[in-house]
Parts: C-alpha cells; structure tokens; sequence
C-alpha cells in the first residue's frame, strides 16, 4: 500500500457517518461527565428583610420588652 492509497482510506474511514457519529456522541458525553462532576450547587443567597418587616419585628420586640417591665 503506498502513500495515496493510505490517505484515500483514511479519508473514506473519517468521512464515514458512524465515525462522526461515534466522535460527536463522545464530545457531547465528555463534556456533559465533566459538567457533572465539576457542578456545585451554589447556597442560596440569603433574602434581604425590607425595612418595613424590620421596623414591625421591632415594634413588635419593643412592646413584649414593655409588657415585660410594666409586670415585674
């Protein structure tokens, strides 16, 4: 076998459609192991009260802390 056959059939073997099929399916698998392997859930990010919830907490505390002094 000499040089031209060699690349005719390295031409015919690379342009088949099972060998590009099997190539794309190992892309896409890899890509999706590593994608796996590498992923990490992030925490959530923790919500911001509103001022508005943040002055009713603090009424709220301020007039427990007034029952409490009136009784003792």
């Amino acid at each position: 076998m000499n040089i031209k056959e060699f690349w005719e059939l390295c031409k015919l073997v690379l342009t088949d459609w099972r060998v590009i099929f099997i190539a794309i399916f190992f892309i896409v698998f890899s890509s999706l192991a590593g994608y796996v392997v590498k992923y990490k859930k992030k925490p959530p990010k923790p919500k911001k009260k509103s001022k508005l919830l943040e002055n009713a907490a603090a009424k709220k505390t301020e007039k427990k802390n007034e029952k409490e002094n009136e009784e003792a």
